[in-house]
């Protein structure tokens, strides 16, 4: 069986369901239309379409459907069992594809408590390590904590014994393996691991730091921030930084126009998706159901994967290029270095322990933060602190506008890594299902809660907080290099302290 092309609108009454049907020869004996409760069941061979919507219809003598020849496409009117009832979501294919049980809405959960019972899936995993007997925190959970929600990733021993008979996880939800050391034979030059199918969470995060430090060029840096400083206007023309500060995706502009308009800043912004974007959701996303222990972690992987989104948006100024998937998987550790769990942890007798220079270990969003505003740092034609900063902002409007506008950002990055020779690897391991479970079980409390403590952190760091391992000297006996810690501001006065002696040698010659 073959699952058609299909598009929905709706009015106060009726629902109009447009089933394409192109490339067979129409036979009206042979159509099939049923209405159950909540759903269509439409058969035509060789095609099978089954949708679930979320309210009640009704099969009366209004109910029709037309093939129009034209079109090649049957169109469909059923009837609303209550009149003026509005029809959520009717531009989430994946949603209405959906078995029964398959994709809970969490939002559902919380107002139907019961309902969980109804969603357990008939088979599951069963361990015999007593930390898993404790029942996970679920959707409905997590939906009623709303603002109080717990940022903090829960760290595991890795139990492991034979690691040459258990092949190293990555991608979404750990679900992936041996897919990408075959792209690296292809070209793949995002990924940044020596040895990806080997190397594990923690060893992830460790290369990760010391290859930023190494990336990294100070005086890349401190020239970048002396032109926006002090350079000319023939200096600030060639260098763009200006115009690039003051440029904000259109993406961006929707949500600004909108909030401007809204009179309760409360409310969730309305996103009506395009039919290109309905048509991506419907073929190209996939149609699974995910059962995720922690769904912390995906959620500070879209918050990444936004932040490399906006950066890139801002350096091309609203144009993909062919270089746009490289800058959005550079940027974001989750695709360059698989690592999904951001902070380092040292192993010991008693469990995992976060390894941290301060007293207070940092929130997991707040490493995100950081991680994000280094590779910035460290690898696109611009490297600006301000510019950086800039592109956190715009994440924090994407979350704001909730739930349907992230939907649209992660379609465009998902389609940009899909047509790629090379780097679509990216789109079968993470973000092809980190787009379907957001579309079906993204949750608007947990949303908001992610905005504000994503805000809180950002308006938190300073210069001060982004630090590198820079080379100081070589060993005169060794040759080996001698490193030292400096943060942005530290590089930002040596510069200036050095600019300024300059400036009084000239003037006093």
């Amino acid at each position: 069986m073959i699952t058609p092309r299909f598009s929905i609108t709706q009015d106060d009454e009726f629902v109009f369901l447009k089933i394409f049907i192109s490339n067979i020869r129409f036979n009206a004996m042979g159509l099939e239309v049923v209405i159950q409760e909540n759903m269509i069941i439409f058969h035509l061979s060789p095609y099978y379409l089954r949708l679930r919507f979320p309210h009640e219809l009704v099969d009366d003598e209004r109910s029709t459907a037309l093939y129009d020849s034209k079109s090649e496409c049957i169109n469909v009117k059923i009837g609303k069992l209550n009149k003026n009832e509005y029809f959520e979501d009717l531009d989430l294919p994946t949603k209405l594809l959906a078995r029964q049980g398959d994709l809970v809405d969490s939002d559902a959960l919380t107002e139907h408590p019961d309902e969980k019972k109804k969603q357990k899936p008939l088979i599951q995993e069963i361990c015999a390590d007593d930390t898993l007997n404790t029942p996970k925190e679920d959707v409905k959970t997590i939906g009623q904590m709303g603002e109080d929600f717990n940022w903090e990733i829960e760290q595991k021993m890795d139990r492991a014994i034979n690691e040459g008979l258990l092949k190293t996880k990555y991608g979404f939800d750990n679900l992936y393996d041996t897919i990408i050391s075959v792209s690296m034979s292809n070209g793949n030059d995002i990924n940044e691991l020596d040895d990806p199918e080997h190397t594990k969470a923690n060893n992830r995060v460790i290369e990760r730091l010391r290859k930023e430090n190494l990336k990294f060029d100070p005086e890349y840096y401190v020239s970048e921030y002396m032109t926006n400083k002090y350079g000319d206007e023939e200096d600030l023309e060639i260098n763009g930084i200006k115009g690039l500060l003051k440029f904000t995706p259109s993406i961006v502009k929707q949500y600004l126009q909108w909030y401007k308009e809204s009179l309760n800043s409360d409310l969730v912004m309305p996103v009506d998706f395009t039919d290109k974007e309905q048509k991506q959701m419907q073929e190209n996303i996939p149609k699974k159901t995910y059962l995720v222990d922690d769904i912390r972690p995906l959620y500070v992987t879209i918050l990444n994967v936004i932040f490399s989104y906006m950066f890139e948006q801002i350096e091309n100024e609203g144009t993909h290029t062919t270089e746009s998937s490289w800058t959005m998987g550079k940027l974001c550790p989750q695709i360059s270095f698989l690592d999904q769990q951001l902070k380092q942890t040292n192993e010991t007798q008693d469990g995992l322990h976060e390894v941290s220079s301060e007293n207070k270990e940092p929130s997991i969003i707040r490493v995100a933060i950081i991680t994000g505003i280094r590779r910035a740092l460290s690898y696109p034609l611009h490297r600006n602190y301000d510019l950086a900063m800039k592109a956190w902002t715009f994440v924090y409007y994407i979350l704001r506008g909730g739930k349907r506008l992230i939907i649209r950002a992660l379609l465009d990055v998902h389609e940009t890594f899909r047509f790629h020779d090379v780097y679509y690897v990216y789109d079968k391991i993470l973000l092809g299902d980190l787009t379907a479970w957001f579309i079906s079980q993204g949750n608007e409390n947990v949303i908001r809660s992610l905005a504000l403590e994503m805000r809180k952190e950002q308006e938190s760091i300073s210069k001060e907080n982004i630090e590198f391992e820079c080379v100081s000297s070589f060993n005169e006996e060794t040759g080996e290099p001698d490193w030292e810690t400096l943060n942005l501001r530290e590089m930002e006065i040596l510069v200036e302290s050095e600019y300024e002696q300059q400036q009084q040698q000239q003037q006093q010659q």
